[in-house]
């Protein structure tokens, strides 16, 4: 190999990497904004443990957990526990504020083969009526604070009828800061 193609094929090769992926280019996100490492492809980032590719910020407007139905990825809710006041609170302000009605919210917990049911209140106080739901219970939130994947052990999971439909998904606290 010559010299001449030794330096065209550092130049296509070096061009390659300066134009191919700049992890310092903005780009935007999926909760609007822009970041610098939020883009489609892999190039060993620290933030690269994310499992589930529809990822979702952290914490949501009230401090909670934001999550989505088993069969409804798209119809997004907060749920948030406030220990000191023995409170499990869900929000649906953005379905219903878009026209759904939330008919009943429970939530499920199963344990050495029972279950038993928890039933949440609307909350009056809502800015959007039927849009938030809470269940005042100490046992409660002990449950969903021992909720986690494996069938054997205790699941709370959260059942949620919206328009004439069953919904649900397991509740885990993965980020207990409290």
């Amino acid at each position: 190999m010559n010299l001449r193609t030794l330096l065209v094929l550092s130049l296509v090769a070096s061009t390659s990497l300066w134009f191919g992926c700049d992890a310092k280019k903005p780009v935007k996100s999926p909760q609007g904004g822009t970041t610098a490492h939020d883009h489609d492809h892999d190039h060993g980032h620290a933030d690269d443990h994310k499992e589930d590719k529809h990822d979702h910020p952290e914490h949501g407007p009230h401090g909670g957990h934001v999550a989505h139905f088993d069969t409804s990825p798209t119809t997004h809710f907060e749920w948030a526990h406030d220990d000191d006041a023995h409170k499990l609170t869900v929000y649906f302000e953005e379905l219903v504020s878009a026209g759904a009605k939330v008919e009943s919210v429970d939530v499920v917990v199963t344990s050495g083969g029972t279950e038993k049911s928890f039933k949440l209140a609307s909350l009056e106080s809502a800015k959007i009526a039927g849009s938030i739901f809470e269940a005042k219970d100490q046992e409660l939130l002990t449950l969903v604070g021992a909720s986690g994947d494996d069938p054997k052990g205790v699941q709370a999971k959260l059942v949620v009828t919206i328009d004439g439909k069953k919904e649900s998904v397991l509740l885990k606290d993965d980020h207990h800061h409290h």
